[in-house]
Order: C-alpha cells, then structure tokens, then sequence
C-alpha cells in the first residue's frame, strides 16, 4: 500500500487546487447567470403570452365586428354579389378601422363603378380582395373593369396606416361552398373558421389565421426584434457581473490573503506580526482573534524567556551559596561545623522546594496536575490550616482573628481538592508570616453571595503598590523593596495558587488591605445540592 492510499489528501497532488478567488468568482458567475437565464424566459414568456394575448383579443375583436357586418349585409341583400360589387361597401366591411356596414349605400345606385371592389393590378401584392369576376359588360353595356382601366371617377385604393398587425391580410371570406371571395384558396389552412348562417342555413364562411401562427408577420418580427434587444441586455449584464463578481471576489479575499500572509509568519516564529484591520465583518473578527492569539505568542514566549531566565537565577543562588561554602572548607578558610552544615541544609531546603514548586507547576501547566474533588467544607479547611499556622504566627509576633467559628461555617459546601485547596491556604498564610512586620496583622473574612464563597486573607504593612498587584501572580515575580528573596518565597507560591483556585472554577485577585498591607481575595463555587 503506498502512501497516497494512506492519506487521501495527498493522492491528487497532481491536480490544480482550486483557489478561494476562484469559487468565489465561479459562485457569483453562475448564481448571476442563472438568474439572468430564469429572468430572461420569465420575460420573454410574459412577453410572448401577453402580446400573443393582446393580438388575439385585437383579431376577435376584428374578426367579430367583420362577421356581424357580413351578416348584415346579405340579411340586407340575401346575396353577396352587392358586396363583390361595391367597393366602398367592401371596403368598409373588411377595413379594421370601418363602422356598420348597413349604412352604406346598398347596390344599383349611381356611380356603381367607384364602389366596386379595386382591380387586382390597384391593389399590390394584396390577395385578400374579391376575386375577378367573369369578363362581361356591365348593364350600361361598359367593357370589362380589366378593360377600363382606372376611371376618373373612382377613387384610388386607400392605404390603411392603422393596420399595424396586417389583419386584413390574415382573414379569408368564402361562399357558402367554401369557394374564396378573398383569402386562402383552402379553408382548411386557417385557425378560426366560422359560418355566416341566415334564417338557419350557412351562406358563408369566415375565417382567419392568428398573427402568432403566421411567420414573417409584424407580429412575430416584432416579437423576433424584442427578443434580439433582450438577448443583448441579458448579454451585458452577464458582463456586468463578470466584472463585479471579479472585483467582490477580489475584495473578499484580500483580508483572507492577509489572513494567511499572517498565520505564515506566526508560524514560523514572528509573533510580532498584526493582521490589519480591513473590515468589521466577521473576517474582521477573525483578525482580530488572530491578532489576540499573535499578542498571546508573544508574551508566552516572553514569559517563557523570562520564567527560563528567572529559573536559572534562582537555582543558581543557592547552588553559589553551598560551592562557595565548600571551596572554603576545601581551601581550610572555614571549619565544617554544624553552623555550616545548617546553612547547607538551608540552602538545599530552598533548592527542594523550588524545584517542588516548579514540577507542580509545569504539572499544571500541561494538565499532569491531578484533583480528586469531593464535596467539602472551604470553611473548616481553612480553619484547620490556621490552627496549624498558630504556632508559627506567635513564633512571628502575629496576631489572627477570624470569623471561621461561625455557627453556619460549616454549611458551606463546595466541591474541590480538600489537598490542594489546604495546599492554597498554606501558601497565602505563609506569605503573611513570611513578609508581614512582626507585630502586625492577620484579619480572615468569608462571605456567602450566595452563590459563591469569597474569603478575604488581610494582612498589616508592608503594602503593594496598586500598579503591582495584578504582577504577584506571575512567575517569579518579587516586589524587592518590601517582599525580596531574604525571605526565603521562591517566588512560585502565588502563581501555583492561581493554577489551583482555577482549577476549581473559582478566582484570586490582589488588593490593599485596610490593614494596610496586602488583602488575597479568593472565590469558590458553592455547591448547589
């Protein structure tokens, strides 16, 4: 099995990854595009029906008012040779624009001739007029109208402006034997056909072929032409968006570039590296985060430096004391007498509980640092440990008062490490014997909140000043003007106390004391059965 079966990941190293500034332009591309498309044939599709509605209303208007005038006229005349005879009667009948055909004159009055029906030769590439009747003269015994050519007398064929969708091109008129007066030689080539009837018997048909179903109409050009405009809109907006999709895509991932650039350097050990601020969405905050966790590196690895410095320091003291005593003695300077083996006793003390203090913390640190909690009382522990104390307070010159005694002190329940949290009331109250004045001190309050239980350690001078205070929990940090290394603090003890009240979800601050030295705030959790 190679190596690529193992980790899917890198078994298509040979394709081209696909990279954020292109789905992101590929995503806005093709949701534009569809869009454009389904905007597209919703238009059209309005566009089409309506207007195809539109003509089809403007037809059966046309082909209803032409029917009623047909029947008006041969119930007139019972025949439709008056009508193929007069063309002002023909005109008006089939004209979009003509009114009732019953007011006209009717047939066999003077000047027949300027009624007629115009001659083919007058009338175009027109084939919806009356057919050319049989060659004969006329009762004033005149040749033929082939014969006669245009008459004075008869007025010219009339253009028709307002007949924009060609309709009297459309329609077809036939006889009763379905022979065309006008139109289509056969019926059957029509969508509408209907009978013209008189006292119940078809005298005639009329029929009409939709604008929609006739190619090259000015309906179906005009529809073409629409459809050509809106092809060439969706054309430029498709552009339009590849252009904007382009530059979003661009601008969206200009902070995720810097985003990147950044995490690189962090990486490889540039903790100073800032991310710039170039939005407030949530890339914005992603730099922001980003930026916290480079501030984070950077004082770790400052702290690091400091805690591997401060560390070498403090074991290098004593380590100095016990060579420094022993070359003495080697060199005969100094007797190997109990006073001298007291102080390397001392010396090796200081060196065992610093290194104590630094294996629970870097226990803690990387989660070696075990609890076993039970339900406890915080109260009774601590005053346990300050019975233990006492000896070494009057030893000091301290005085302690409390409130520990209380009749309700053991109601209060908390879930911790009955070990480390005797452990945290060991630290702070040898740091009050170890840097508090003899003579001074010691004051302990608890407090219920009820759902916490917060103890106040306060002691008499030397204070802290207040800029320093949130220092004392850092790692081997000294205030030397009042609390320095003659004392014999490692400089470990509060921030392993930290470590410990963390651990049990509770808090530890630092303040001034109304004593006036030094007040350790703690809080714990109280239990809520």
């Amino acid at each position: 099995m190679n190596k690529s079966e193992l980790n899917p990941s890198t078994a298509n190293t040979g394709s081209y990854p696909l990279k954020l500034l292109h789905k992101f332009s590929l995503a806005f591309l093709i949701s534009n595009f569809i869009a454009v498309l389904l905007l597209l044939g919703l238009v059209i599709w309005s566009l089409t029906s309506g207007f195809n509605a539109f003509v089809d209303s403007s037809d059966q208007q046309y082909f209803t008012r032409v029917k009623q005038s047909l029947t008006q006229v041969y119930q007139q005349h019972q025949s439709w040779q008056p009508l193929t005879e007069n063309r002002e009667l023909w005109r008006d009948v089939f004209k979009p624009d003509s009114g009732s055909a019953e007011t006209k004159e009717a047939p066999g009055s003077e000047n027949r001739a300027s009624r007629r029906p115009p001659p083919r030769h007058e009338r175009g590439d027109w084939n919806d007029r009356a057919p050319p009747r049989e060659k004969r003269r006329d009762r004033n015994n005149r040749p033929p109208r082939e014969e006669r050519g245009n008459s004075n007398n008869r007025p010219p064929p009339r253009n028709n402006n307002d007949d924009v969708l060609k309709t009297e091109r459309r329609i077809s008129f036939y006889d009763a034997n379905k022979v065309p007066f006008v139109g289509r030689q056969d019926i059957d080539e029509n969508e509408w056909i209907e009978a013209i009837t008189f006292n119940g018997e078809t005298v005639g048909y009329l029929a009409l072929v939709p604008a929609h179903a006739q190619e090259n109409s000015p309906a179906s050009i005009f529809l073409k032409q629409q459809y050509q405009m809106f092809a060439l809109i969706a054309l430029a907006v498709i552009f339009l968006a590849v252009v904007m999709a382009l530059g979003l895509s661009r601008h969206l991932v200009a902070p995720i570039k810097s985003l990147i650039a950044a995490t690189n350097r962090l990486r490889s050990g540039a903790y100073d590296t800032r991310v710039p601020l170039l939005t407030r969405d949530e890339l914005g905050q992603l730099s922001e985060n980003v930026n916290d966790l480079a501030r984070t590196l950077e004082k770790n690895q400052s702290n690091r430096y400091q805690w591997m410095s401060d560390t070498s320091h403090e074991l290098r003291t004593p380590l100095t004391v016990i060579k420094s005593q022993l070359i003495a003695i080697q060199d005969g300077i100094f007797q190997a007498d109990e006073k001298k083996i007291a102080l390397f006793i001392d010396e090796i003390e200081k060196l065992n509980r610093l290194v104590d203090d630094l294996y629970q913390l870097s226990s803690s640190d990387i989660g070696g640092l075990t609890y076993k909690k039970t339900e406890q009382q915080p109260l009774v522990l601590l005053s346990q440990v300050v019975e233990n104390y006492r000896g070494k307070f009057e030893h000091c010159n301290l005085s302690i008062s409390h409130n520990l005694d209380a009749p309700n002190a053991g109601a209060f329940k908390a879930i911790v490490d009955k070990d480390r949290i005797q452990q945290l009331f060991s630290n702070l109250l040898e740091n009050c014997c170890r840097y508090t004045h003899p003579g001074g001190k010691i004051n302990i309050i608890s407090y219920n909140t009820g759902q916490t239980l917060e103890i106040q350690i306060q002691d008499s001078a030397p204070g802290v000043a207040v800029e320093k205070q949130a220092r004392l929990f850092e790692r081997f940090y000294r205030v030397e003007a009042s609390r320095s290394r003659k004392y014999g603090g490692s400089g470990l003890g509060l921030a392993l106390c930290k470590q410990i009240i963390e651990a049990h979800q509770g808090t530890i601050t630092a303040m001034s004391s109304p004593l006036g030295g030094l007040c350790i705030k703690l809080t714990l959790p109280l239990s809520k059965y």
